[in-house]
């Protein structure tokens, strides 16, 4: 959670995907918090609607994804992860926080969400296919993935 913002270099630009209340932004002034349905988000969209500039003007050091790219196919979840790498600078950094599909949330109705199986080697096999290598991963006491991804500097979207 917070300790990320002690990762984070005060000139870094900073993407929050799926930023929920935005609590980040008061820790970090280069933040920009996207979310689909929060309305403290600074953008309210989903990450695939999120556009930057394509000549690499206004792209992101750093993203943060905690919970957010954690739900549908795994279609779903390449195009969520290729938007948030598009937004990014060649060397840049994601940090996530991923469920490995536990319905544990103590509300009926998770048992209708379709929840990704994230797994320590599905984090290794997507970091690879983007680009990026995978620096840290540990498991949290709430049997969620913490991860770091750090970009090999690829081009691929380029």
């Amino acid at each position: 959670g917070y300790a990320l913002i002690d990762k984070v270099k005060p000139e870094e630009l900073v993407l929050d995907v799926g930023c929920g209340f935005n609590e980040f932004k008061q820790h970090i002034p280069n933040l920009v918090g996207v979310d689909p349905a929060n309305d403290l988000a600074d953008v309210k969209t989903i990450i695939e609607y999120f556009a930057v500039d394509k000549n690499n003007r206004n792209k992101f050091d750093v993203a943060f994804c905690l919970g957010s790219i954690n739900f549908g196919e795994y279609i779903n979840v390449v195009s969520q992860i290729a938007s948030v790498v598009m937004c990014l600078k060649p060397q840049a950094r994601i940090y996530w926080r991923c469920n490995p599909g536990l319905k544990d949330h103590g509300n009926p109705e998770c048992e209708n969400i379709d929840f990704y199986q994230w797994t320590p080697e599905e984090h290794e096999r997507l970091a690879e296919l983007f680009g990026y290598s995978v620096l840290f991963m540990d498991w949290d006491t709430n049997n969620r993935i913490y991860a770091e991804w750090k970009s090999k500097n690829s081009s691929w979207y380029e």
